[in-house]
């Protein structure tokens, strides 16, 4: 059995330790359920989906990679060098090639008319592929388009689990 979990947050995190500790009980816990589901026991294969943004889907990502057999799939609201554009600092476009390189797969959104449109299509291509997601947000709407708040909306009107961790203090 494969378990997808797809990741949706915020960019910026306060308190990353207790974010990085709840993420991480939030991902035993989507395994948990995906075992719960199914008669063969433990997943077998961990998939993590993600669109790669600075944040809280690095960090699920890379605490989702640390795992044995888990592997990445990336589903981009851009091409890739418009996309990279979005990161300011060299250290994160590197870090956004590093993931790249890293996925299994690599899809991109197909072009919308504006690049809010782009992020919410990619938000819900990431929630139609996977089992689960977690989602690191602060409970508030959505800032824009295709926001953290969006991505959870979708995932809950098509009955996908949803493991929160508040991006504000850490905790579930």
């Amino acid at each position: 059995m494969t378990l997808r979990i797809g990741v949706t947050g915020h960019r910026y995190l306060d308190h990353e330790v207790e974010i990085r500790r709840e993420v991480n009980i939030a991902i035993d816990r989507a395994l948990e359920a995906g075992d719960a589901g199914h008669a063969t026991g433990k997943p077998e294969c961990l998939i993590v989906v993600s669109a790669l943004a600075e944040g809280a889907d690095r960090l699920v990502v890379h605490e989702c990679l640390r795992r044995d057999g888990a592997t990445l799939e990336a589903v981009l609201p851009l091409p890739i060098q418009e996309y990279a554009n979005d990161f300011v600092t060299a250290d994160s476009r590197r870090e956004f090639a590093d993931l790249l390189a890293a996925a299994a797969s690599v899809k991109v959104a197909d072009v919308m008319p504006t690049r809010e449109q782009a992020y919410e299509r990619a938000g819900q291509l990431m929630v139609d592929n996977c089992d689960a997601v977690v989602a690191v947000w602060d409970g508030l709407p959505a800032r824009g388009r295709g926001g953290t708040a969006d991505v959870v909306t979708y995932a809950e009107a098509r009955r996908v689990p949803v493991f929160r961790v508040d991006s504000r203090t850490g905790h579930r």
